[in-house]
């Protein structure tokens, strides 16, 4: 489905339940793109298209890689062949050399897979988890990792084709990711033949429950808090 990269692909996955890639690293070092200031001619780095860009991502504007530039050939890649235009990246990095162990490649498989919460983000977070056999991606200790790394400790980092939506934004933070990098951003995706806009839910998020476009009910059950005794009373891991 998609073109190979300079990587061995080590496993492939493209059934209704998750479409992923998982690719072993050449153990690159990963560096941080330098920063850029807006209006720079460089041809490494596209200014927001927007006039609301100019001021939201006027201070975390950085340089192109190669990394970004696959996810935004994911993203291509993936609306040629019936998905969603959007593409995402995870990547494995030893937390003391800073080199790559491993990536996982995932695109936007919503249609694909009948499933609204498939977007190229969550795909890739869920495929990262599952192959490493854990949820904690900011901080992945050898002992408990099910894939081999050579350092103590290891994290992953998202990079994205375009700025994630609310829903994938609270993934990336739950799975404790430390790092994001994206692209595109959501102005550009909500232009007009594009037509995939966040704004709306920015703005009920913003609003009080009563105002939403969701109708939304606090319901008063008795036993609403007895899962949460529970919790308090037993031995668990937290997360």
């Amino acid at each position: 489905m998609f073109a190979k990269t300079g990587f061995k692909i080590d496993m492939e996955n493209s059934s209704n339940e998750l479409q992923y890639r998982i690719i072993e690293g050449t153990r690159e070092v990963f560096s941080e793109p330098e920063r850029t200031h807006l209006g720079h001619n460089s041809k490494k780095t596209s200014p927001p298209t927007s006039p609301q860009g100019l001021n939201l991502y006027a201070e975390i504007i950085t340089g192109s890689n190669k990394w970004i530039e696959r996810a935004c050939e994911l993203a291509a890649e993936s609306a040629k062949t019936g998905g969603g235009p959007f593409g995402a990246i995870v990547l494995q990095i030893d937390s003391e050399t800073s080199q790559i162990l491993r990536l996982w490649e995932a695109w936007n498989s919503v249609t694909c897979n009948n499933d609204p919460t498939a977007h190229a983000e969550i795909n890739a977070i869920r495929a990262a988890c599952a192959s490493l056999r854990v949820y904690n991606l900011g901080k992945i200790p050898k002992s408990l990792a099910a894939l081999n790394q050579p350092g103590e400790w290891s994290h992953c980092i998202i990079l994205s084709s375009c700025e994630p939506c609310p829903m994938c934004y609270s993934a990336i933070a739950w799975a404790r990711i430390p790092e994001l990098y994206f692209a595109a951003t959501r102005f550009d995706a909500a232009q007009p033949g594009v037509g995939f806009s966040d704004e709306a839910i920015y703005d009920d998020l913003r609003k009080p429950y009563s105002k939403r476009l969701i109708k939304v009910y606090k319901c008063n059950a008795p036993n609403s808090l007895n899962a949460f005794q529970v919790w308090k009373q037993i031995d668990k891991q937290m997360y």
